[in-house]
């Protein structure tokens, strides 16, 4: 390892959550705030309103702790974007924003903490489009990548029309949106089995997403974006070919989208969360060759541990750009923001 921690190639985790451990006073009426419950040992419990939702350790605040754990992984750099369900489509608009110009806040210390370890993607509120796109601007010139976006937006895929303003927006300035599984479709049926919404309902829901954007001709419409998915598209890739059959008989899906789905999927981004390290394999090869980055959902449960030894597994060669060149382009890292 040299002086950072990191090995020989660059490595960049594009999917590593933050928790502030400070939150404002909930705005009155409020009944959804976050906050963090500290407990001992640097343990705490983050809780929307008065309801626990998520056991964290000080990994999600401390940028000493998370470089800790980079320089033991192996990983260059990590991307910071917001705990999913801090999105938080369902607050009132002005609530959404305090709250998200706050966590934006945070993740902005977080990056000049880091000196040069971190990049992030901010929050928006984005149940209000038009403020939603507003709101880009100052995110670009505070230094972000580029915005988590979650796969539904109050039950709204992203592929509404509603959402057109804000894309076209994102692309006009260059910020890669990175689509994040949220509140999935058929959560409401695992009520009994709540464990299988991470490991089977996000899957779906971010394929769901990809799928209306497909329909969509966001791509087509929007060709500056650069629209990245978490956990590896999910179920998406099972989709494509029957998106195919759908876009043959529909006349392009009603003359929304010229592009055949399949050219679509492949100019999507993807990160590498998928677990097996031969199905990454056959993705970064038949699915989306050159599309596809590094990702682990840091520092949660279901994180890929041992991110450098998982891709050295999946990597064709030791060129395969999944380690940081995919990243660096989806991010601008190379060309600055435009």
């Amino acid at each position: 390892m040299d002086g950072q921690g990191t090995m020989s190639r660059e490595l960049i985790d594009v999917h590593a959550h933050v928790v502030p451990d400070v939150f404002p006073g909930a705005p009155q009426g409020c009944t959804c705030w976050p906050r963090l419950a500290h407990g001992e040992a640097g343990r705490g419990t983050v809780c929307m309103g008065d309801k626990p939702f998520r056991e964290l350790d000080a990994r999600s605040w401390d940028y000493r702790a998370r470089l800790a754990s980079m320089d033991e992984e192996g990983v260059s750099m990590q991307v910071l974007s917001p705990m999913p369900e801090l999105l938080s489509y369902w607050m009132d608009t002005r609530d959404a924003l305090e709250l998200a110009r706050h966590v934006n806040g945070v993740l902005g210390e977080l990056i000049v903490a880091g000196a040069g370890r971190f990049e992030g993607l901010g929050m928006v509120p984005l149940q209000d489009p038009a403020l939603a796109a507003r709101e880009l601007t100052r995110l670009r010139d505070d230094g972000f990548r580029g915005v988590e976006v979650g796969s539904n937006i109050n039950g709204l895929l992203p592929g509404d029309t509603r959402f057109d303003e804000f894309f076209a927006e994102a692309g006009r300035l260059g910020m890669a949106l990175f689509v994040h599984a949220l509140h999935p479709v058929g959560a409401e049926r695992l009520g009994a089995t709540p464990d299988l919404v991470p490991f089977a309902a996000f899957p779906l829901d971010t394929a769901l997403a990809a799928a209306s954007l497909i329909r969509a001709g966001t791509l087509e419409r929007y060709p500056r974006l650069r629209i990245g998915f978490s956990h590896g598209g999910g179920a998406l890739v099972s989709l494509v070919p029957r998106l195919q059959r759908g876009w043959e008989l529909s006349g392009g899906f009603g003359g929304t989208s010229r592009e055949a789905p399949a050219s679509h999927a492949r100019r999507f981004y993807y990160d590498s969360l998928v677990y097996d390290a031969a199905w990454l394999r056959h993705l970064m090869s038949a699915f989306a060759p050159g599309q596809f980055f590094a990702g682990t959902d840091y520092p949660y449960a279901i994180e890929q541990r041992g991110l450098r030894a998982f891709l050295d597994a999946a990597a064709a060669g030791a060129d395969e750009p999944v380690y940081a060149a995919t990243a660096r382009r989806f991010l601008g890292l190379d060309a600055g923001h435009t």
